[in-house]
């Protein structure tokens, strides 16, 4: 039997609701779907913090370091200000660093060559003080002429205890002769200094002597250089080196003039 019209529609009619359902349905689901992925993605809350702080988050960062940066320059500068000063209240000092940043270097003045021994040693040295009436080693006021007084304020009693012309200071390297108003005319010492020089020497600074005598009968192997001083007072004074013929070197030196005063 042949199926009629009516029923062939009534089928169609069915699929197109069954269709129509079914689109209606996917649709639904679509939509729900969408809505439900925005709730969950707007009601989530966000764990990605930002790692770029804001303009003015880091301007006060920056201000809070300079801050402390500049409170512990301000406490470094005033503990070393409270520290007492090393150099002894010299702000300025040769050899410190200048304002400039320049080293200055501090020059010592040049000292002499010559030590003091030998400046007194020195035959030049001893003539100087010859034209003076003395010797290098003498004490200040000692010389030709220095009466007994002074003397003994000066070296007190000879060896020997003699008020007598002769006067030896063992002391001192040194004989005196006085004359009859007890001045002194004669000096002799033998100071070690003078022991240092070498005949060749003292003709080398004052030239040839004005007479050279051998003294080799008195005491052997001996011989005098003398060399005499003229002075404006009007004496003569005579100056001597005693050496040894063999080795040359000074025994004593001497310094006189002839008294009037018998």
């Amino acid at each position: 039997m042949k199926p009629t019209h009516q029923s062939r529609n009534r089928k169609k009619l069915t699929c197109k609701l069954i269709t129509t359902s079914a689109l209606l349905a996917i649709g639904f689901a679509v939509m729900t779907g969408c809505g439900n992925s925005g709730e969950a993605n707007s009601t989530a809350p966000s764990t990605t913090k930002s790692a770029t702080p804001s303009a003015s988050n880091s301007t006060d960062q920056n201000t809070d370091i300079n801050t402390n940066e500049q409170d512990t320059h301000n406490n470094k500068t005033s503990t070393d200000s409270s520290k007492p000063s090393t150099d002894g209240g010299n702000s300025e000092k040769p050899g410190k660093e200048s304002g400039q940043g320049a080293t200055s270097i501090h020059k010592e003045p040049a000292s002499s060559t010559a030590s003091p021994d030998s400046k007194h040693s020195s035959a030049a040295a001893i003539l100087s003080a010859a034209k003076q009436g003395t010797l290098p080693n003498l004490p200040k006021g000692l010389g030709l002429g220095t009466s007994s007084d002074l003397l003994f304020e000066l070296w007190g009693k000879s060896d020997s205890g003699s008020t007598g012309p002769m006067r030896s200071y063992a002391k001192y390297h040194t004989d005196l002769v006085l004359d009859g108003n007890d001045k002194v005319t004669e000096i002799t010492s033998s100071d070690s200094k003078y022991k240092k020089l070498l005949i060749k020497q003292v003709i080398d600074e004052l030239g040839q002597p004005t007479e050279t005598v051998d003294t080799s009968r008195d005491i052997s192997g001996t011989a005098e250089a003398n060399y005499k001083i003229d002075n404006t007072s009007g004496l003569s004074y005579y100056l001597v080196f005693s050496y040894q013929t063999k080795t040359q070197k000074v025994s004593y030196v001497r310094l006189y003039f002839n008294s009037m005063t018998p």
